[in-house]
């Protein structure tokens, strides 16, 4: 086992200062994917008008599907590295990572093979009823964004070697710049008159430059290296994958919840429903962010903690951070009801309108994601989220079935609400339910994924 040390051996701050390090730079990172949502709508708006932003987001919402089939084995391998990391163990850390980034490269080349295959076969108008863009200008769209999604996989595991680097805030930071070049490209191309292969073509080609600029960054502050195939291990792929799997039902799970609401949406209500409710949805949204800046915070401090055998520490500082700033979002839920129409008025630029209830009723379930999303950081970073993750799959997969079934019934804004609701409201109760009963919450250790355990044992190639 390699005694390799952290770069930051020479200083140890305490939990609560990396922690915040950490929140702060994973928040800054939460704040530009707001502004990319909030800052990028009116430009889109006055360029394209609401149908031609509708069909945009439509179609897009296509390929980010793509993103689904990393299956979670970055997170999940990052999560092991870091604990590997906490054990000083750098040879497992350095199998886990290139088997990370073997896996990534692998995936973007299949997809874009795939979508050049596909795409051609496809009548896009007629499939998502859209009315601004051809056909020939969808499929050229659909190729960029294959290509774009491949960009975004290869920063998966190279943000995974800052992690276990304990260089996590400098990872995040990176990758939230990748998303602010972004918002920069996207206005820059609307205000120049540009149409939507136009920014598609421009929003690839910038995400290919930033992932060569994040790799040479990570090789300066680590001795291993962040590219190759070398050390690359189908036993650790085959080791980490069952974690990795269950990681991405989370992601599956927003996608069937937001980009699938959108879809139904479309079909019942038509474009400006869509939009008000995207508008709307966004706004409460922000409270999400919360839930999400802690527990990407708190996990790198968490996996370290696990390495060196000292999760009673994790548990209670992770008990602690989930009670305030579970306080803090029920206080910013009431502000954003209260004044969110006038703000979604002003944000629409009065061509938009949400009512108090609406708000209320699409938001609900932001608070309820918070509310189990900070502790379940206690099993995501230790590879024990199986059972959690499958819960929030199914109840994601339920509630989107009985939409369907009831959508004669439902007024199509309440019953996307709804979808958005019963998910959150389900996996809440069944983790309190578990931790009461035999607090599994705490232990973390008991979900068929990695156990803390072994997680410093070396994974032979």
């Amino acid at each position: 086992m390699s005694t390799l040390p952290p770069p930051a051996a020479a200083r140890q701050p305490s939990l609560f200062a990396r922690f915040r390090l950490n929140a702060l730079s994973y928040g800054y990172a939460q704040i530009v994917t707001i502004l990319a949502q909030l800052v990028q709508l009116p430009f889109f708006v006055n360029s394209w008008g609401k149908i031609g932003y509708s069909d945009w987001l439509v179609l897009t919402g296509v390929p980010s599907l793509f993103i689904l089939l990393d299956l979670g084995i970055s997170q999940a391998s990052a999560n092991r590295a870091t604990i590997c990391a906490g054990a000083h163990d750098w040879p497992a850390a350095r199998v886990i990572l290139q088997t990370s980034f073997v896996f990534a490269l692998m995936l973007g080349v299949a997809i874009f093979t795939l979508t050049c295959a596909i795409t051609p076969l496809i009548d896009w108008v007629a499939l998502l009823k859209l009315h601004t863009i051809s056909n020939e200008e969808a499929r050229q769209i659909t190729l960029y964004m294959a290509l774009y999604v491949g960009f975004q996989f290869i920063g998966g595991p190279v943000d995974g070697w800052f992690r276990a680097m304990d260089h996590a805030p400098l990872g995040a930071f990176l990758i939230a710049n990748r998303r602010l070049a972004d918002i920069v490209i996207t206005i820059a191309v609307l205000l120049c008159g540009g149409g939507t292969v136009a920014l598609a073509a421009a929003m690839c080609a910038c995400q290919a430059l930033l992932a060569v600029g994040q790799i040479m960054i990570a090789n300066r502050y680590t001795p291993l290296p962040v590219v190759g195939i070398r050390h690359a291990s189908w036993a650790e792929f085959r080791a980490v994958l069952k974690p990795s799997l269950a990681y991405a039902s989370f992601p599956l799970s927003q996608a069937i919840t937001l980009q699938g609401g959108v879809q139904v949406l479309n079909q019942l209500g038509g474009p400006a429903v869509v939009v008000a409710y995207t508008m709307a949805r966004t706004l409460m949204r922000m409270i999400i962010q919360f839930g999400v800046v802690a527990n990407y915070a708190l996990k790198p401090e968490i996996s370290r903690l696990a390495g060196q055998g000292d999760m009673a520490r994790a548990r209670a500082f992770t008990r602690s951070a989930a009670l305030w700033i579970m306080a803090a979002c029920v206080i910013v839920y009431a502000c954003l009801v209260g004044g969110g129409p006038r703000i979604i008025e002003i944000w629409g630029r009065g061509a938009v309108h949400v009512g108090h209830l609406e708000l209320a009723v699409i938001g609900l379930h932001a608070l309820f994601n918070v509310a189990w999303f900070i502790p379940a950081a206690l099993l995501i970073a230790t590879n024990t989220h199986v059972s959690v993750a499958t819960v929030y799959a199914g109840a994601s997969c339920a509630a989107l079935a009985i939409w369907l079934l009831l959508a004669q019934a439902l007024p199509p804004t309440l019953g996307a609400a709804l979808l958005l609701l019963v998910p959150e409201t389900v996996v809440l109760a069944w983790l309190l339910a578990s931790s009461w009963r035999s607090r599994v919450l705490p232990a973390g250790s008991s979900d068929g994924g990695q156990s803390v355990s072994t997680a410093s044992e070396p994974l032979g190639e």
